[in-house]
């Protein structure tokens, strides 16, 4: 699994990050991940097509002192190897929007409680086509 870690400046309330991509054939999952100076994860948007007992489902967690919290899963799985797709986050106070754009928005908690936010990963076989944070 390749990962790109990247230092952003400033990820905070009314900012959105687009990651648009296309996963690689037959890869298992793909991650994006919002975390702090410290490796806490306050958002963790893990793409699974097939990985462990998960099947076609998005997985948000948040990670705080090296410790996974309480995942939730969706079942509204709009990807496709070798298709571009396009992930567009957007950071309002006490919780984080995503749109994967499939007409289906999920909402997760900030759960660290942070205003700011310094670092974004993509983990995964996936070709990345643009990233953009406004």
């Amino acid at each position: 699994m390749s990962e790109l870690k990247l230092k952003i400046v400033d990820f905070k309330p009314g900012m959105e990050l687009k990651v648009k991509g296309v996963p690689k054939p037959n890869i298992d999952r793909f991650n994006i991940n919002v975390y702090d100076s410290k490796d806490n994860i306050t958002l963790h948007f893990d793409a699974r097509f097939n990985y462990g007992n998960s099947h076609r489902v998005i997985v948000l967690d948040s990670r705080k002192n090296g410790r996974w919290q309480d995942a939730v899963e969706d079942g509204n799985f709009p990807f496709e190897w070798g298709k571009e797709f396009e992930v567009t986050i957007t950071f309002a106070d006490d919780n984080f929007y995503i749109n994967p754009h499939n007409g289906h928005v999920l909402k997760f908690p900030n759960r660290l409680g942070d205003k700011q936010y310094d670092y974004i990963s993509i983990e995964g076989e996936v070709t990345i086509r643009s990233i953009c944070v406004n």
